[in-house]
């Protein structure tokens, strides 16, 4: 579905709700009562037989008499009678419908039929879109639209917030709104039937008025669909998550539907690690995330300073910024000096610094403007105890006037005012000036860490890994084509097959592994293993071979496909957990070695996608010698056991030879291009980069080229020309770029050929290949458009059979090809 559709939810200009009550106690009642409160600018229209109006407005006996067409309606009667509702909207023209009612999947109709589903499928055909069932409802407080029977408003703010737990949607509404924290949408999902995570964090992903997205998850269905919108959404704006059902009892228990499978909850956190997002461990660190997220500024560095009245509260700040990996600010000594002037003795002018218990907001001033003059500070948080001298909202607003009065580049400012009835008023002081203010010291350097761990993981994604695939052995259907011919038979559908140990060696020689049963003296043993999982597919997990493994606290997790960056984070990963250690006697362990050996056994998994279970127990690393000691592959053809994460298409690689006789291969982008595509960028014209790019631009920076060739595939392709230059050297010629619309239905392309590689027809070939991979995806129209002075570009689009339209106002050419 597309953005338009969605449309009826998030910018309604009219609303029904269907069950409206004047009886205090129904949803009905409440959902109209937060309407009117919220003073949506549009028509609210009731519709029910029992009232001639209900709470002031003229009420609609049926959906029928409704004097427009309302764009959202929301269902407040019981269950049995939403079906039916659906079916009177769907005629009625309504484009979205929230339904509030739960329990439908446990309700049949006389002739047996669900009527969960048979709610989906009227909605389907009138093509409504549905949020829930056992939705709380949903609300944008700047429109004044507060669709929900929640038993507060929500204050316009910028964060959004997603939850499948109407109960967590009205804890944080009520928690945030002493707080002063606002929201830019509350969307609750409930069940979910049709408008999931993936369709919303899409939307929200490009929502100018949203900077941040929080979800509550209990479970996912469609995890392919999620990581891609939650992986295109994180480059640009924090996604954290907090997902309850750690423990395989407690996610039975909250499950939403029966047809909801279970994922295990170490492969969620592997996830959501794979699309840049960050989880939250409970309730309180989400408040203090919120916090963060409403007030709080990106960090630039990861150190940070502390400034307190006490020392008790200081230590328990640094306790818990060390146990969660994060650093003080190390002060130089012109600044200690400078603070030494300004303290009383008894106090330390170095980081933590400590202020007296009785210290001026003069004091706190002084030392303040001295860390904001020094331009190597990035963090700092301020912390103060009651006094009973000065009351703690003059020391707050001593703070703010000087933090306000800095302009230009400043660092990151948090504040922890101690206290309850003595520190409230100056949390609002705070609040108001968008300066991020925690109760507690621990609450504050969890806040700052959630930072530091974004930043850390965005980092971690935007890698540019290690050139090394195509030493990596690429042998699809190898194990399927092994077993077939071993047992002079088709392969039995959907049942698990064990590989014969024969096979089983050739496989793993096929890609340059050797099984081997001897003593590895100073070898370092690990476990590496394969299996899926029911939500995100195929996972690979490392650790050690103990007994009694267990893969919940034994091993550390990842999606793949994996390249030499995300291996690396892997092992990682596994050494700071403890999943892996050195050990005494063995060699240190060769990590790039391993990690060429997680990219590999990646790679058999992306092969071979009728592997259920592949165990390597154990492995032997010895320097850069690996021996597999024991190794089982499972096989089966059951086709659920798709990689969450769409791998590299080697499959559309292509040679392709230019007018003048030369060879290129065309084939998509990946991570390992980012120096090859930067030096493309460098080289071409600053004529060409500016039609390319319609303005002069300058030249792109690491993350830039990073998102530029860590694509997601389910979402646009990028096809490069590349040869090797005298040097032997692979560089790149020429890209064609085609971004997917949301709904699937189209895809807007362009293009640029290196400005001393032109009028060999690498143009016309390139773009005569994305015509034809759109073709495959089954695409009906393929866009683009350049400046007016491009005539080469739309001479190209014309001859290949575009419809080219001059706009001399925008002085812009549009390019058109249906299929």
């Amino acid at each position: 579905m597309s953005f338009k559709h969605l449309d009826s939810l998030f910018k309604p200009k009219s609303v029904a709700v269907i069950g409206a009550s004047n009886a205090s106690n129904r949803p009905g009642f409440a959902v109209m009562r937060n309407l009117l409160q919220g003073h949506f600018d549009g028509p609210i229209m009731p519709v029910t037989p029992d009232y001639k109006s209900v709470q002031g407005v003229l009420a609609y006996r049926s959906i029928e008499e409704l004097p427009i067409t309302p764009d959202l309606a929301i269902i407040c009667t019981r269950a049995s009678r939403v079906p039916a509702i659906i079916m009177q909207l769907g005629r009625k023209g309504t484009g979205c419908a929230i339904v509030i009612a739960s329990g439908l999947e446990n309700l049949h109709t006389a002739q047996g039929t669900n009527l969960q589903e048979q709610m989906k499928q009227i909605a389907a055909h009138w093509n409504i879109r549905l949020l829930g069932p056992n939705s709380l409802g949903f609300i944008a407080p700047a429109l004044g639209l507060s669709a929900s029977y929640a038993h507060t408003q929500a204050q316009p703010g910028k964060i959004a917030f997603l939850s499948q737990s109407s109960a967590m949607c009205t804890a944080l509404l009520d928690w945030s709104k002493r707080r002063r924290i606002g929201f830019s949408y509350v969307v609750s999902l409930g069940d979910a039937v049709d408008i999931d995570f993936d369709e919303l964090i899409d939307y929200l992903g490009r929502d100018p008025a949203t900077t941040a997205i929080l979800l509550y998850i209990d479970s996912i269905s469609d995890g392919r669909a999620f990581l891609s919108a939650a992986r295109a959404a994180s480059f640009n704006k924090p996604l954290l998550v907090i997902k309850a059902g750690g423990h395989l009892d407690s996610a039975q228990l909250f499950q939403h539907g029966s047809t909801t499978p279970l994922g295990i909850d170490a492969v969620y956190d592997a996830a959501f690690r794979r699309a840049g997002m960050l989880r939250v461990g409970d309730l309180r660190e989400l408040m203090a995330a919120v916090e963060t997220l409403a007030n709080g500024k990106p960090i630039r560095g990861e150190k940070l300073v502390i400034v307190s009245n006490g020392n008790g509260p200081s230590a328990m700040a640094v306790d818990t910024l060390l146990q969660r990996g994060g650093k003080l600010e190390q002060l130089n000594e012109e600044l200690v000096s400078d603070i030494k002037k300004i303290l009383r003795p008894g106090s330390r002018a170095t980081n933590p610094i400590h202020l007296l218990g009785d210290a001026t907001p003069e004091e706190y001033t002084k030392v303040l403007i001295q860390l904001l003059n020094d331009k190597a500070i990035e963090n700092i948080l301020l912390m103060h105890a009651p006094s009973a001298l000065v009351p703690a909202e003059v020391y707050a607003q001593a703070v703010i006037e000087t933090y306000q009065k800095r302009t230009g580049r400043k660092p990151n400012l948090l504040v922890n005012w101690m206290g309850e009835e003595a520190a409230q008023t100056a949390r609002y002081l705070f609040a108001d000036a968008n300066i991020a203010s925690f109760r507690t010291p621990e609450g504050a350097i969890i806040a700052f860490m959630h930072m530091v761990d974004y930043r850390r993981n965005q980092k971690l994604l935007s890698e540019t890994p290690e050139s090394v695939m195509e030493e990596i052995p690429h042998h699809p259907q190898l194990a399927i084509q092994l077993h077939q011919e071993s047992r002079h038979e088709k392969f039995q559908e959907s049942i698990n097959q064990l590989l014969s140990p024969e096979n089983t060696k050739r496989f793993l020689a096929a890609y340059g592994l050797r099984v081997e049963k001897s003593l590895h003296t100073h070898a370092t043993p690990l476990r590496i293993q394969v299996a899926i999982d029911p939500i995100f597919g195929p996972f690979i997990a490392l650790g050690e071979p103990v007994s009694g493994w267990r893969l919940e606290s034994d091993a550390a997790i990842a999606l793949p496909p994996l390249n030499m960056a995300l291996s690396r984070y892997l092992i990682l990963q596994a050494l700071g957990k403890g999943k892996i250690r050195e050990r005494d006697g063995a060699e240190t362990l060769d990590q790039h070695q391993l990690a060429r050996l997680l990219t590999c056994v990646s790679q058999m998994v992306v092969d071979n996608p009728q592997i259920t279970e592949l165990l390597l127990n154990p492995v032997w690393i010895k320097g850069k010698d690996i021996y597999v000691e024991n190794v089982a592959v499972t096989l089966s053809t059951d086709a659920t056991q798709s990689l969450a994460i769409c791998p590299y298409p080697k499959e559309l690689e292509e040679d392709v030879v230019l007018r003048n006789g030369r060879k290129v291969l065309f084939r998509p982008i990946r991570p390992e291009d980012e120096s090859t595509h930067k030096e493309f960028d460098l080289a071409m014209s600053k004529e060409d980069r500016y039609k390319r790019y319609f303005a002069e631009l300058p030249h792109f920076s690491h993350e830039q080229l990073a998102h530029q060739t860590q694509i997601d595939y389910n979402r646009e392709m990028a096809f490069i020309a590349t040869a090797k230059n005298e040097n032997g050297d692979f560089y790149t010629l020429g890209v064609v770029r085609a971004i997917f619309a949301v709904d699937g239905l189209e895809a807007e392309f362009a293009m640029a050929v290196r400005s001393d590689e032109k009028s060999q027809g690498l143009g016309t070939l390139l773009l005569e290949k994305m015509i034809r991979y759109c073709k495959t995806k089954n695409l009906q129209r393929l866009t683009g458009v350049t400046m007016l002075e491009n005539a080469g570009m739309a001479n190209l689009a014309r001859k290949l059979g575009f419809t080219v339209k001059f706009d001399r106002d925008e002085d812009v050419v549009h390019m058109e090809l249906k299929f």
